[in-house]
Formats: structure tokens, sequence, C-alpha cells
């Protein structure tokens, strides 16, 4: 199988275990971890009282350092912009199911459940720094708002600008296709109520760039 026909299918299997890594990301219990420091890009650092030599994620079999700065990097998130210890937390939790090297051929079903998970909780990262501040991936959408205010339209206009970003090309008509049918699908989910719900914003952005950063094409990089 092709590049293209895997990076197609795992956009496929993403969104299909998509509300699997956001049950994980609302759900996940929140417990002290070890410092993110070695979690974090070269050049920024983390002063915590319990800091160690060796961080909780050294010797693991994938490098979740990596796939974590490839997230921010591509989320435009600085370290002191985002929860650590939740982050942190996803990190050492899915660290044993990730590809064990930069290779697609090793992206299997656990692997994109375990990536989609911790995208979600990056994603929310993004999505609190965005309803503080200026909106820039999610400038199509409205937090103070709900779906029923921009609709198909703006949760379209955002997946465009996360391919434009993350994977630095535009939509296949293909790909076009099946997101248009994912939000379909996701927007019959909702009732009148939920549609005009600000909360429901925030989970269709996560949903959104949960599933767009979690494909291989955004972290195999």
């Amino acid at each position: 199988m092709n590049l293209k026909k895997k990076i197609s299918l795992s956009i496929g299997m993403t969104f299909s275990f998509l509300f699997v890594g956001m049950a994980f990301q609302n759900c996940a219990e929140q417990t002290d971890f070890a410092s993110l420091e070695a979690a974090m890009p070269e050049g920024h650092s983390i002063d915590t009282p319990n800091s160690k030599a060796e961080s909780a994620i050294d010797g693991a079999p994938t490098d979740a350092k990596q796939t974590l700065e490839s997230m921010m990097s591509l989320l435009d998130l600085k370290p002191n912009e985002i929860n650590q210890a939740e982050v942190n937390a996803e990190v050492n939790y899915r660290r044993n199911l990730l590809a064990s090297q930069n290779d697609i051929a090793l992206v299997n079903s656990p692997a994109i459940i375990a990536m989609t998970s911790l995208a979600a909780v990056v994603c929310k990262q993004a999505v609190n720094k965005e309803k503080k501040g200026t909106r820039d991936i999610f400038k199509f959408i409205d937090f103070t708002k709900g779906p029923s205010s921009y609709g198909k339209l703006g949760a379209l206009n955002t997946y465009i600008t996360m391919v434009d970003r993350f994977w630095m090309r535009k939509p296949t008509s293909e790909e076009l296709a099946l997101f248009s049918k994912t939000i379909d699908e996701y927007y019959s989910t909702l009732n009148s109520t939920a549609m005009g719900n600000a909360a429901e914003t925030d989970k269709l952005a996560i949903f959104i760039c949960s599933g767009m950063l979690s494909v291989p094409e955004s972290y195999l990089l």
C-alpha cells in the first residue's frame, strides 16, 4: 500500500477513534507526575521542587519527546501556555503504544488510539490558549457561541486551515468529502440545545484538531 493510501486510511481510522481519545481527555485522572522538562523543546526548562535528572519518559520505546515537540510546534504552543501536569500525564500513559520508530509502516490501531488521545490533550491546550487571546487556528468558529452560529462552513474552514498548517498542502477532494461526512455525523449527534451551547464549540475544536494532529502525516515528520 502506497503512502497516500496509508494516509487516507489513517484519516478514516483516526476520526473513528476520535471519541475514544476525547473520552480519555475528559475523564483522565489528574495525578502528580515527574517534571515535563524532558518533554519540552530544547532551550526551555521548568523549575519544580521535585524535578529529577532522569525524566519519567526516558527509556520509552518511542520518542515521545519528539512527538510532543512536533504537536506543540504545529499548534504554536509554548511550555508556559499548557497545563504541564495534564500533558505530561498523557505522554507517560500513552508512550508505550506509540510507533517505536519514525516509520509509517509501524503505525497500527493501538498507536492511532494512543496518538489521538495525546493529540486531544494537546489540542485542548490550544483551545484554551485561543479562548483567552487571539484566534488563529480556530478563527472560523466562535467559542462564545454554539455550532449553530457558524455551522458546517466554520468547521470545514477550520479543517482546511489545519491541513495547510499541519500538512503544508491543500486538502484533496476525497479528504474534503470524508471530512464533510464526518462533520455531518458529528452534528447529527447534537440536539438543537447542544447546537446552541458554547461548550460544544470547545468539543468540536478538539474533535477536529485531534483528528488532524494524530494522522501520521502530521507527527511523523
